[in-house]
């Protein structure tokens, strides 16, 4: 019951910023491959193993105000013997580059882990994202999930991904001057 209210209030506040496409509203959505990695042999003995593999993992992002674009992202251990998923909020900032082909990034967030129990974490990371066409790109995350002491269900780990993104509206692959 918890956690189907869990997944409302998750759903709930990230659709505050749904609205329809135009020209000044920039979603993407993307899938990706995934794996948390825990840091010491006893971490993973506790957890059931060193690695969990997330597939898949999919989220939806949007391009908000000054290089800022707030992402959320759900994944899950389908295809690993470990529980493991992981419900993410996180906060990107682009340098100035996000109309470019490349785009570098850092991220902060949180997200809410359920493993043997439901557990919060802070995330600090970086990323980057190739578009190689108008539509779709391909995007390198690494997160570090830090978790409180207190909270012996879940340790910190690092969380890295890789996957293709689709933008919902097609990208300028070589941008001109007077487009700025």
């Amino acid at each position: 019951m918890k956690f189907k209210i869990l997944i409302i209030v998750f759903l709930f506040i990230f659709s505050f910023h749904i609205n329809g496409q135009s020209e000044k509203q920039k979603w993407s959505a993307g899938i990706s491959l995934a794996s948390a990695h825990y840091l010491t042999d006893f971490q993973a003995n506790i957890l059931g193993g060193g690695f969990v593999y997330q597939t898949p993992r999919f989220n939806i992002s949007k391009y908000m105000f000054s290089n800022i674009t707030f992402d959320a992202g759900i994944s899950a251990a389908l295809f690993d013997d470990q529980t493991y998923t992981s419900f993410d909020g996180i906060a990107r900032y682009d340098f100035g580059t996000s109309k470019n082909n490349v785009v570098p990034y850092i991220l902060l967030g949180g997200s809410f882990i359920t493993a043997k129990a439901l557990t919060p974490t802070v995330n600090i990371g970086a990323g980057n994202t190739f578009w190689f066409s108008q539509n779709y790109g391909l995007n390198f995350q690494a997160m570090y999930k830090y978790s409180e002491a207190k909270f012996e269900s879940q340790f910190s780990h690092f969380y890295a991904s890789v996957g293709l993104v689709y933008s919902f509206r097609g990208r300028s692959l070589n941008p001109r001057i007077w487009q700025d």
